[in-house]
């Protein structure tokens, strides 16, 4: 029997509600299920993670999560007189009082993560001529393996310490810089015009080579470089790099309140631990997700751009009681380090669990 029109109105306004009501707790029972954000809720499960299919504005970029908030570090500048040493020791009162980053963390998932084979930390001062980092990392088998004459060689694929410098601080992947340092105080050093590029292939070369940091460096060694009869402890790299050679730099030295994008590693095997992790989003190059690095004076000032940010000031030291155990191979500038070290093949072995995705190369 046909029903009055009034009634089929009647109805078909039940239906429209009741599927109203049902999409409403779909929506409501997912926003449930994601939780509270954050970055550790926003990063993949493992240490490894997809990067994304496209990082530029699009369809479907209103689904994805807000990215991350990345790491930010105050750094002060060095007292009037106060000076420092490039022997690898990190011993001067400026680098007791100096601004760290506390240890690293799985590039993956952005936690602290002791089942890594490597572990580190940095610690940052500048003055106006210089950037100052010290890195303290640990490591059981410490890897060179490299020719003690090597000009940019692949230090990534052994054991390094690496530097990623942005100085607009944009986050944009324009104009950044790369150095490592290596156990066998080995350098090497490039500029890239953008995330990755220039790059010459699977071998190189990559970025601009034939830019020089110019910088002075030395590293102190607990343990035996590639001997792996003895238990090694890691080792420590210091360095002050020149603000002249940072030619791309709006201005350098920075100005107490400037802001530069800065990310720094512990690497093994084209693998590593972060300062500020990667989070899935690209290989450590990606520069949206260096930390933010402001700098401030030597009392503390910004120049009027606000307060230091709520992590500044020192960390209580990492393995404090561990003093390095072999003197200094020398401070490289213009000269390599000391020759001495053997030069086995490539380290083979199972693949670790920590790279960026893709590759650092």
């Amino acid at each position: 029997m046909r029903r009055p029109c009034s009634q089929r109105r009647a109805l078909a306004h039940a239906r429209a509600c009741a599927r109203a009501l049902a999409m409403v707790a779909a929506v409501a029972g997912a926003s449930c299920s994601r939780g509270g954000g954050g970055e550790q809720e926003t990063a993949p499960a493992g240490a490894a993670g997809r990067a994304p299919a496209s990082s530029g504005a699009g369809a479907g970029q209103g689904q994805r999560r807000q990215p991350a908030a990345v790491k930010e570090l105050s750094v002060r500048k060095l007292a009037p007189g106060a000076a420092v040493a490039i022997d690898g020791r990190l011993d001067e009162p400026a680098w007791q009082a100096a601004a760290r980053t506390g240890p690293f963390v799985n590039v993956g998932t952005g936690r602290e993560d002791l089942s890594l084979p490597t572990q580190g930390e940095a610690r940052l001062l500048w003055d106006d001529a210089f950037l100052y980092v010290g890195f303290d990392v640990s490591d059981g088998t410490i890897t060179g393996g490299f020719p003690q004459d090597a000009r940019d060689p692949h230090l990534w694929e052994r054991d390094t310490v690496e530097v990623m410098i942005d100085p607009d601080g944009d986050g944009d992947n324009k104009d950044y810089y790369e150095i490592q340092i290596s156990p066998q105080n080995l350098v090497f050093d490039s500029q890239f015009d953008d995330y990755n590029a220039p790059r010459g292939g699977a071998s190189g070369p990559f970025g601009h080579q034939a830019w020089s940091a110019g910088l002075a460096s030395a590293v102190v060694l607990r343990g035996t470089i590639d001997d792996d009869s003895d238990e090694d402890r890691g080792y420590v790299v210091e360095a002050k790099i020149p603000w002249r050679s940072f030619a791309k730099a709006k201005a350098a030295p920075p100005s107490p309140g400037d802001a530069w994008r800065m990310n720094f590693y512990a690497m093994q095997n084209n693998g590593g631990v972060a300062w500020s992790p990667i989070l899935g989003e690209g290989n450590f190059h990606r520069a949206r997700r260096f930390g933010r690095v402001r700098f401030v004076g030597s009392g503390g000032e910004t120049g009027g751009a606000g307060a230091p940010p709520s992590d500044a000031g020192a960390a209580p030291p990492r393995d404090a009681g561990a003093a390095p155990s072999a003197a200094p191979p020398g401070a490289r500038s213009a000269e390599r380090a000391t020759p001495g070290a053997r030069v086995p093949s490539a380290s083979a072995g199972p693949r670790p669990d920590y790279r960026a995705d893709p590759p650092d190369r």
